[in-house]
């Protein structure tokens, strides 16, 4: 047995290890995941910490092997997101707010420019429609495959390449430096 197949097992079992190591392999990409999706760092964090609490209910009711349980864990922060929106949860504000997180500990010209670079891709994002911004976001920011993402969105393969194309196409016009067409 592979090494992430008994680490599955041991999840689905409830092995606080092996929920430790969950944490720490998905905290971070998670938490990118729900920033990325509204811009809120205190909301991306609370967002997290409900997807494990959502995990530790889910995990032992998991079908498929390891090979699947990222696109697994990224369904359930699909359905937390979506359960935040229902409740009309979500709130703005300040990207600057965002930036602080990002970028800590850089010169105050490097800062001042990757806040800038930061604020321009994260409104030019907000700009996409929601769904092509969520397939955006789990195919660049959390790397997962064109498939992967078709079965976290629960789309054909097919729509998810359209949207990743018609919104790598946006973004690019939305990212062009002023006067330049």
């Amino acid at each position: 047995m592979k090494a992430d197949d008994r680490w599955l097992v041991d999840l689905q079992r409830g092995d606080p290890s092996a929920y430790q190591t969950l944490v720490s392999r998905f905290e971070g990409p998670l938490y990118r995941y729900f920033l990325a999706s509204h811009g809120d760092p205190q909301l991306a964090g609370e967002q997290s910490a409900d997807c494990f609490g959502d995990l530790v209910g889910a995990i032992p009711k998991m079908k498929g092997g390891a090979e699947q349980l990222r696109s697994f864990i990224f369904g359930v922060a699909r359905n937390v997101l979506r359960r935040g929106w229902r409740r009309n949860s979500t709130r703005s504000v300040s990207l600057a707010a965002a930036d602080e997180e990002v970028f800590p500990g850089a010169s105050p010209s490097a800062t001042a420019e990757h806040r800038e670079e930061l604020r321009r891709l994260l409104d030019s994002l907000h700009k996409l429609g929601p769904e092509t911004r969520e397939v955006f976001v789990l195919r660049y920011v959390e790397q997962l495959s064109l498939a992967q993402v078709a079965e976290i969105v629960g789309e054909p393969l097919g729509t998810v390449k359209s949207r990743v194309h018609r919104g790598r196409q946006k973004l690019e016009t939305l990212l062009r430096p002023a006067g330049k067409s």
